[in-house]
Formats: structure tokens, sequence, C-alpha cells
């Protein structure tokens, strides 16, 4: 067992210094089902279903992401994993290390083989991981086409093509599988992972089964099946049923009422954020909130207690960021919000020189004050109903908003790349171990590949920009940290760009007979292998 060096420790550049884990990917905590260690009986039949909102595979294109991150079915590894607190273990690299000035070793575990029967060695991991990231572009990698250069058999070094200092805590990513050489992620994913690929109708199903020459430890579970429900109503009785055995998703206003059926509800810690981001850019009748004083009012006019406890029936924290606390560390505590003052609001807006208008909404020099709210990430099914609530509390204070509800990902997307809307709505976690991925990913003038229009609406400029291009060439962690910090809290505090509204975390529903379930702060890193069912 290799001991991981702590975190926090500064990486020396004069060193290469040794990484690795000690733990294997199957740790439970507490929000693990099941976490006794008396003997139980287990089903006959184990065949799992699980309840997804949405499918938003990806089947085409070099990116292709089939059963590798929504969801994550089992059939791909990276090479480190993300643990539950956001930690980093081995996964197909037992040991990995830090070579100054800027590569990154990985010591491939050996004796692993693809589905295909294919053997995992380094020449795999530069064609299935680190070259096609480069073919992207380099991806938050930052790979080039000459950035890997294979050691030995069970060896690679990888040099990004600009200082990157962040590899170890992005490798983790789910987006980074290792993909068996000559395979068809997009048609038949082919992986080292502990299931198959058996089958994939889009908007309908993925199923994987067991892999019998799993490297490590088998699953118990013989069968698993995805199912896409985007009705949250269709996919609670659907679990209430027994149609499905897990749901994801659950809306936070049933909890108590599955509770009360004898449905299990894990949560893990904060994976994520619930905020509205304010395009800086728009052109008219989208240029409004270019206007700082005009993002100062909306942020000082939405009460976001009132949407904690009565609309997500606080099962979410008052957290202001798009970094998960764990995340930042002692540092969190950098970013403070801003507090709900609607008199504050007002007088922004009085002096602005919006005046309340004769129904009520605000006008200047003959333009009434209308926002448009467009909802969102996931879905705008899962956002119900913060957008009404927030449309509701920005009218007291003489705000007009319109909601744009879009049906899927993609189609939110394709609103924020044509600037139609003001205010964009969106739930999102954070899927690596990078304190500033989120940010640089969506926000920096750093965003590369298909996150870059929502840099081009979102982008606050300076100083943000600067504190987080830092994090890339910075080996402390814990600058790497005060630096998102501070940028957070000049979008957060200072510019009003980002208008968070709570930190939330995923909310599992699970039948009374589903064991050894973990519940991950980012639903894409929840592993199947430990899940078993017991008779019921």
């Amino acid at each position: 067992m290799f001991r991981i060096l702590a975190r926090r420790v500064s990486i020396i550049v004069a060193l290469a210094l040794v990484v690795a884990g000690c733990s294997d990917s199957s740790d439970t905590s507490d929000s693990t089902t099941g976490g006794s260690t008396l003997p139980v009986a287990l089903a006959a039949k184990q065949e799992l279903t699980v309840g997804l909102s949405q499918d938003q595979n990806t089947t085409e294109g070099g990116q292709a992401s089939l059963a590798s991150t929504a969801p994550n079915a089992g059939v791909y590894e990276t090479l480190l994993y993300m643990g539950p607190n956001f930690e980093i273990k081995p996964l197909l690299a037992e040991r990995w290390e830090f070579r100054a000035p800027n590569t990154f070793r990985f010591f491939i575990r050996k004796g692993v083989k693809f589905h295909d029967g294919q053997p995992l060695n380094a020449q795999a991991v530069k064609v299935g991981v680190f070259d096609r990231a480069a073919t992207a572009g380099g991806l938050t990698l930052k790979a080039g086409p000459e950035s890997t250069v294979i050691v030995d058999d069970y060896t690679l070094d990888f040099t990004p093509k600009i200082a990157n200092l962040r590899v170890f805590e992005q490798i983790v990513h789910a987006s980074y599988p290792v993909i068996a050489p000559g395979s068809e992620p997009g048609k038949k994913p082919v992986g080292t992972g502990p299931f198959r690929f058996v089958e994939y109708v889009a908007k309908e199903r993925i199923v994987v089964e067991r892999n019998p020459d799993y490297w490590g430890e088998r699953p118990t579970l013989d069968k698993l099946t995805f199912r896409f429900y985007p009705d949250s109503s269709s996919r609670r009785l659907a679990l209430e049923a027994g149609e499905i055995d897990v749901a994801f998703d659950v809306p936070r206003a049933d909890v108590k009422s599955l509770k009360a059926k004898g449905i299990q509800v894990p949560t893990a810690a904060v994976g994520g954020y619930e905020v509205l981001f304010a395009d800086l850019t728009g052109k008219a009748p989208y240029d409004l909130l270019a206007d700082p004083n005009l993002r100062k009012a909306v942020a000082l006019g939405i009460d976001r207690k009132a949407i904690i406890t009565g609309v997500l029936e606080d099962l979410a924290t008052p957290d202001q960021s798009m970094v998960p606390p764990a995340s930042l560390g002692t540092h969190a505590s950098a970013v403070k919000g801003v507090t709900y003052d609607p008199v504050a609001a007002r007088k922004t807006l009085d002096d602005a020189g919006w005046k309340v208008g004769s129904s009520g909404i605000r006008e200047k020099d003959g333009r009434p004050l209308k926002l448009t709210l467009v909802s969102g990430f996931p879905t705008a099914e899962v956002l119900k109903p913060v957008p009404t609530v927030v449309q509701a509390q920005l009218k007291t204070i003489g705000i007009d908003v319109t909601i744009d509800e879009r049906p899927d990902s993609a189609s939110f997307r394709a609103k924020i790349t044509t600037k139609e809307g003001d205010l964009y709505l969106e739930q999102r976690s954070q899927n690596d171990a990078d304190p500033s991925f989120l940010p640089v990913v969506f926000m920096s003038d750093i965003t590369e590949g298909g996150a870059a229009p929502y840099q081009a609406a979102f982008n606050p400029g300076q100083p943000f920009n600067g504190l987080l291009r830092s994090t890339l060439s910075e080996p402390n962690l814990d600058k790497v940290q005060t630096a998102v910090a501070e940028a957070m809290h000049n979008a957060v505090d200072l510019q009003n760009t980002v208008v968070a509204l709570a930190g939330v975390y995923p909310i599992y529903g699970l039948r009374a007979n589903v064991q050894g379930f973990v519940a991950h702060p980012t639903a894409q890193n929840v592993l199947w292998g430990s899940v078993r069912l017991t008779k019921s």
C-alpha cells in the first residue's frame, strides 16, 4: 500500500514528489447504505435499475462519452479517482509523481485487461486518455500532440503544453476515462471497469453487465440498467412502485414522503451550486446586466433563505459560491456572499435612474426594466420552482422577469451561445479535485472547448482572470485555494456576475433492499461495484 502525501504539502519544484494512495475505491463513509458488517441474505436476482433525469450521452465526435459520465455506468475507469471528500485515490494508476517543472509521471497498474482482452499498458493510456484530449484541443489538461512520452510498458510521463500543475486533480474527472485502443466509444464503449457494455437506446436506457474478468473485487450485481425519466414525478412513482431500485435527482420536496414510505434517501456533502450567471456582453434587449448597479440590485433582491427553506426544503446550504467549501478548505470564508436587503436594492435602482412606473415595474428613458431568466442546467424541470420564486422576489423591487425554460442542457447552452437571456440558472457539480475547476471552465479567459460560450458571456475580467490563471502554475495547494477564493469573492461579492443561491448536494432515493451504495457529492463519481440487493 502506498502512502498518500498530505494534499496541503507544497510541491517542491526542485524534487519529484511521489504521491500515491492507500485506500481502494470502495471506501465508504457516513453516506453509505447498509454499513453493517453482519451477514445479509442476498437476493437471488442481482439486477439493479437506476432512474436518471436525462440522457446526456454524446455518441458522435472525438469526445463521445457514452456510459462514461452521464451516467458513469462502471464501464470505464480513470487513472485516479476522487473520493467523497474530494481526495485523490489510486485506480488504474497505482502511483503518481510530479517531476519539476511541469511533468507528471503515472505508474500503471499491471495485470489489467480491457473488456475485449487487450492489456492495459502505458501505450493504451497514452492513446486512450492523453492523445484523445490533445485531439480535442487540450481540454483542462492542456494536452498537446507531443505531451506524452512512454517511459516503459507501465510508466508514462505527461507534460502539458503550458504550465498546468493541476493535472493530478483534473485527471480524476470521469470525462478522462481510459478507453480501449481501436474501440468506438460512441457506439460500443470498451474499458477496464467492473461492468461491460451491453446496450444503449437513446433517451431510454443503458444496460451493462458484470465483468467476470475484473481486476479488482468483482461486483455482486449481475446486471445494471440505467433508465431516463425527464419528469421527476414519473421517476418518483417508478421508485415507489419498484420499477427502479435507485433514483437520482430526487426532488427535495419529495424527501419526507419517500422516507415515510420506507425509501432510503442518502445524501452527501455539498458538491456543487445553484447560481444565476449574469450575461455581461449581451446585445439589446439582453444588455442590461452590463450595468453593475443592476447586477447589485438583483443580488440584493433575492431572499436565499426563503429559497433554501421554502423551495429546497432545507436540503441545501447558504454557501454563496460555485466552488464547494470542502474544496476551498479554510479559505472558503473569503467568499462572504450578498445579504438579502430589498431596501438597499430599491435604493440602488433609484440611484441608477430606474424609477417605478404605474405598473410597479421600473423604467428608465422609456425602457422598462425587463430581464429574461433562462433555466436551466441540467434541466428546467429539475430546477423548478426556483425561477418562479426569483421572479416574484425581483418583482417586489420593480424588476420584471420573464422565464425561459429549456428542456435539456443542449438547448440551455444554445441560449448562452446566442446570448438570448440576461440571467442563466443552473445547478452543477464539481466533478474533479481541482478547486479552480468550475470557475476556470465556465468563467475564465483560459477556457477551451465546449464551455467557451460561458466564458464569452460571463467572464468578469480582471482581477478574476489573473487569479485563476495563477492557479495553473502554483505548486502549493493552499495558495491555489486562496487564489480561487479571492476570485470567487470578486465575482460574487464585488462584481455580482455570479448571483449564488445555495450550495447543493445530490439526493438519491433507494429501495429498502439496496445496500452498499455510497452517496457521492458529485453524481457522476458514484461507483456501483459495492452495491448489492438483499432479500426483501
